[in-house]
């Protein structure tokens, strides 16, 4: 197999994207579908000689400081690619997309308004922005936009791109098209050059800073036509994230030029089409008309948002309506449509012809009387680790002064072997950690890992089977002290789990957030794996996981799935989602959201298109919201509030209970389901009032902890005392 010959079949066959992982069969996307194709595969020498070939020997060093990098390739026949390096869980990986040529993109093939685009193309200056997500096709527009002028007008146009998607030839126009990185080293710089080339369009790949809009509205309002592209959900919350680029005291200057300059926005979606053969874009448009310009400038959006829904005569759409005409038109599914929207009753109103403004175990774990040298010796992580996973614990406790302790069904049970001392907790940590993860325990006194190993299970047949831990080192008392968590090999299912349909329909969701909480030990990593399982078994997206460490592993069934881990295969979670969303996922994990700077990146995913789940350490769903708005600085949180209450999808907060036999543990869910009016609340700031809302919303699938417990007490799982602790515990909670 070789890589040329992967990258001439992606561009022959019509792939948006080709995904090469060390050990796993080549992927391509089409239509929105990632499948695998053959048996064969790369092997990782393969893959880094690739990437040497391509990079230069800085970029190679940046590429190994991050573990990510993005290129371009030319093959000897001229088919351009766009590639994402990145180091998975398998080993080395990229992601390319095949560069087409741009004179074949014309609005009416690709499904767009013509008329409306065409009109805006016509403009000798001012702003057009494109938003969507990560892979809705806001480069293709861009593209499109860029042929339309070429072929109608007699212009200078100068394209910077981060990299270069489609090949522009002149044709009635003079095209210029420079590559960060390669031409220039960033999208302001490259502004500011353009600016002295005399252009009369300047199409710029992306404004992500304050540098960047500063130079593009100023180009904007001095005679030359901007086209750019924004990542963000809808028309109006562009409009707010250009803005809140800036500090609080120039917002409402930026705000008044981009009104003054602004064309128009786009912001579009791709949804399947109904006869199966790809994807049909929908798009929503604002348009900049003098009433949409004042909005902008006064930053009223709320009235922008209503300016849009009465502007179907100036040209305006908004998505529910486009996607509506599409189901109309028999383009689209009506199951499609329902995915699509982000207000559904919206749309139904539509559809029906109306709007909305687990003593003594010595005899199952053996004792040091067992072992052929009975001495302290006999205490090694291996048989411990062994002893752990056949009782089936959940935990095993390695600390100072006490013998080793298992956590079964929730309870503390040491086993009958000696006291360990200090050397012993350092011997037994030192025995399962690397050379680095030793220095990182050493200079930071405390390390977190994942452990894999092969434990002889059966010494008659010798069979041995694999099983992996999740391990924490710390310092405690001038000791060391270890936590080892037993990971399941088998991801459970859903119904194992006792999982609520409305936590699974939640997964059916294309783009959002969806949060799991609860303290630690409470079976959040478990839900959200089986969460993540009932999605590559039941259709066909690119998952990235970001774990810290990596839990359970999963293999691709329909889905194509990176697992990355924090510490081995990226710097942080920030760093990570950051890289992600160039690596065109349609699902995000983040084992949790521990600083702003992750959150605010985690709702930016969701905010532009992809699914996201994440955890928190809360107590209870409304109590998270709080949480994540608490933690950010004051001048920040009305925009979070916005933010959040655009993408949240649901949250659900979990306790795990001893079952009434002793046998088990089972979980107890509280939902909060992200409906309009709790949207309402999160964006006002009237969080206390959830509560109320969570009690009353049966209806829309939300369920209460005390709901929750009083099922599984009449169900005969918990037993009544149980119940009864658990929900004083729950009302100590939420009153704190």
């Amino acid at each position: 197999m070789e890589i040329s010959d992967l990258l001439h079949y992606a561009m022959e066959s019509a792939a948006s994207d080709l995904f090469v992982s060390a050990g796993k069969p080549p992927a391509f996307r089409r239509s929105g579908q990632v499948l695998p194709e053959g048996e064969e595969y790369l092997t990782a020498q393969e893959i880094d000689a690739f990437r040497k070939q391509c990079l230069t020997a800085k970029a190679e060093q940046e590429y190994h400081a991050r573990g990510s990098y993005d290129s371009a390739y030319t093959l000897p026949t001229g088919e351009r690619f766009r590639l994402n390096f990145l180091e998975a869980l398998t080993g080395p990986a990229f992601v390319a997309r095949p560069v087409y040529p741009g004179e074949a993109l014309f609005f009416e093939e690709l499904g767009l308004p013509a008329a409306t685009l065409a009109e805006m193309c016509t403009n000798k200056s001012g702003i057009i922005i494109v938003v969507g997500s990560t892979g809705s096709g806001k480069s293709t527009t861009l593209a499109a936009m860029v042929n339309y002028i070429n072929h109608n007008f007699n212009k200078h146009i100068i394209t910077i791109e981060d990299p270069i998607e489609f090949l522009h030839r002149d044709i009635n126009c003079l095209v210029t098209q420079r590559e960060l990185n390669s031409s220039t080293t960033s999208f302001s710089d490259a502004l500011r050059a353009a600016l002295r080339e005399s252009p009369d369009v300047i199409v710029i790949g992306e404004m992500r800073d304050m540098d960047t809009v500063q130079v593009a509205l100023a180009a904007a309002m001095t005679g030359h036509l901007v086209i750019t592209t924004v990542h963000t959900g809808d028309t109006v919350q562009a409009i707010e994230r250009v803005v809140d680029l800036y500090p609080e005291e120039q917002r409402l200057q930026i705000a008044s030029d981009l009104g003054n300059a602004l064309v128009g926005i786009i912001a579009q979606r791709l949804v399947p089409r109904a006869d199966g053969n790809g994807m049909f874009p929908a798009l929503e448009i604002l348009l900049g008309t003098p009433t949409v310009k004042k909005l902008v400038g006064d930053r009223d959006m709320r009235a922008l948002a209503e300016a849009l829904k009465r502007g179907g005569s100036s040209g305006m759409i908004t998505f529910t309506r486009a996607i509506f005409r599409l189901y109309k038109d028999g383009f689209i599914s009506l199951d499609a449509a329902n995915e699509a929207v982000s207000n559904r009753d919206e749309l139904q109103l539509m559809l029906r012809g109306m709007e909305s403004g687990v003593d003594s175990f010595a005899s199952q774990y053996g004792s040091a009387e067992d072992a052929e040298d009975p001495d302290i010796q006999f205490i090694d992580m291996s048989r411990l680790l062994k002893t752990a996973v056949k009782t089936g614990a959940s935990d095993l406790l390695l600390s100072a002064g006490s013998s080793p302790v298992l956590r079964i069904h929730g309870e503390l049970r040491p086993l009958d072997l000696p006291v360990l001392t200090g050397q012993d907790t350092a011997r037994l940590l030192n025995s399962i950690l690397n050379p680095v993860q030793r220095v990182e325990f050493e200079e930071n006194r405390e390390v977190d890992l994942a452990l894999s190993i092969s434990l002889v299970m059966d010494q008659e047949t010798g069979e041995s089977e694999n099983w992996r831990f999740r391990v924490n080192g710390f310092h405690q008392r001038g000791t060391v002290g270890i936590v080892c968590r037993v990971i399941v090999s088998k991801i459970p299912k859903p119904e194992d789990l006792n999982l609520p349909p409305q936590i699974l329909q939640l997964t059916t969701k294309q783009q959002g957030l969806i949060l799991i909480t609860g303290p630690t030990g409470s079976g959040k990593s478990t839900s959200l794996a089986s969460m993540i399982d009932f999605i590559n078994r039941n259709r066909a997206e690119h998952i990235i996981t970001i774990e810290d460490p990596i839990e359970y592993v999963h293999k691709n069934i329909m889905s194509l799935l990176e697992q990355r881990e924090v510490h081995s295969d990226t710097h942080s979670f920030a760093a990570a989602l950051k890289y992600a969303l160039r690596e065109d996922p349609d699902v995000i994990l983040v084992g949790e959201m521990r600083d702003t700077e992750t959150i605010a990146a985690a709702l930016t995913a969701a905010e532009t298109g992809h699914l996201v789940f994440g955890t928190l350490h809360t107590n209870s769903a409304p109590q998270t919201i709080d949480r994540i708005i608490d933690s950010f600085p004051s001048h920040q949180q009305n925009q979070i509030k916005l933010q959040l209450a655009s993408v949240i999808l649901g949250i659900i907060s979990q306790r795990l209970l001893p079952t009434v036999d002793g046998k088990g543990r089972v979980a107890a869910f509280e939902i909060l389901v992200g409906t309009p009016p709790v949207q309402a609340l999160v964006r006002e700031g009237k969080t206390a009032m959830l509560q109320s809302l969570l009690e009353t919303g049966a209806k829309d699938g939300m369920i209460t902890m005390q709901k929750s417990l009083e099922t599984l007490y009449s169900e005969g799982k918990i037993s009544l005392e149980e119940m009864q602790t658990y929900m004083l515990d729950y009302k100590a909670d939420d009153a704190y």
